[in-house]
């Protein structure tokens, strides 16, 4: 079994590679070639570290795989699914940023459908959000990439590492300062209050939800045109779909009806986001598992030479 470790996994996905395995694994799940863990997430008691469990069964690539979840040292195992042997383990710390950046220009690319983008609002500056600013930049090519975070020299820090790459970030005083002519807004903090809310987002906006806890009013959502998720069991287990149940803004039965569908289903053309929305888009994307495990595998052809099935 081959053990990757974050060096032997840095660099070898550029973003549009990665991307296009994202897409491709989104397809996948639309069409029913992905089989999640069912819950999405086991928690492995309640120590701070916030340890569990994630999997899926990828049957397009013919692997399966699982995230073993930890806020200090995440891991995650790939098996063949033609021996049920394990072929690679990988510290994966840096792999899931990156991912979760990618993903999140993915799928505004979905959502925009070729609309043209001046600004982008980031709310939120740790390693996250820095990875989705370059991928933004790289694959949506804005103007502009406004950042807004609770400590402003942590959007400083931000801005000043993407000048250093060309990439088009200021810092905004504000999520309303953030947010004015954004076009995209993404989501991704530690907070537990709402951030973003409806004076916030102009009609034909994009909007991603991306946080761990309460980062979107509950009206952003209602008044949607659209409205999607990646992995509906794991929304309905952290961010904001979880909060606005426990807070009683929805119940589980409503929050299902309100859905337009999923993201797998857009990807896979199953679905369909409105082609001019006369009100803003919405997706909580709280990212799933199959994403990891395919860019995980990709990693693993490469690095250990094994030429790619057909």
């Amino acid at each position: 079994m081959y053990q990757f470790s974050q060096q032997d996994s840095a660099g070898v996905l550029s973003v549009p590679a990665a991307a296009q395995i994202i897409d491709a694994t989104y397809r996948a799940i639309g069409l029913g070639e992905v089989e999640a863990s069912e819950p999405s997430m086991m928690r492995i008691g309640s120590t701070p570290f916030r340890l569990g469990a994630k999997g899926a069964v990828l049957h397009h690539l013919g692997i399966a795989g699982v995230r073993l979840t930890s806020r200090a040292a995440p891991r995650l195992m790939l098996w063949s699914l033609e021996n049920g042997e394990p072929i690679a383990f990988f510290d994966e710390s840096e792999m899931y940023r990156f991912r979760t950046g990618v993903s999140a220009a993915v799928v505004a690319r979905y959502l925009l459908q070729g609309r043209s983008l001046k600004r982008v609002a980031i709310v939120g500056a740790g390693p996250i959000a820095r990875q989705m600013a370059s991928a933004i930049h790289q694959l949506l090519q804005p103007d502009e990439i406004a950042v807004t975070a609770r400590s402003r020299a942590s959007a400083e820090s931000f801005a000043s590492d993407a000048a250093a790459k060309d990439e088009p970030v200021v810092v905004a005083n504000d999520v309303a300062e953030a947010t004015r002519d954004a076009g995209l807004i993404i989501t991704i903090t530690s907070a537990n209050e709402e951030l973003v809310r409806p004076e916030h987002v102009a009609d034909g906006t994009v909007v991603l939800s991306m946080g761990g806890g309460l980062e979107t009013s509950y009206e952003v959502w209602a008044s949607a045109a659209a409205r999607y998720v990646d992995d509906l069991s794991y929304a309905l287990h952290q961010g904001d779909a979880a909060a606005w149940i426990k807070a009683g803004a929805t119940d589980l039965a409503g929050f299902k009806k309100s859905l337009s569908g999923t993201v797998g289903a857009l990807a896979a053309g199953v679905t369909a986001a409105p082609a001019e929305p006369r009100r803003h888009l919405m997706a909580i994307v709280q990212g799933t598992t199959a994403l990891d495990i395919a860019l995980a595998h990709s990693i693993y052809l490469s690095r250990a030479g094994v030429e790619e099935p057909r």
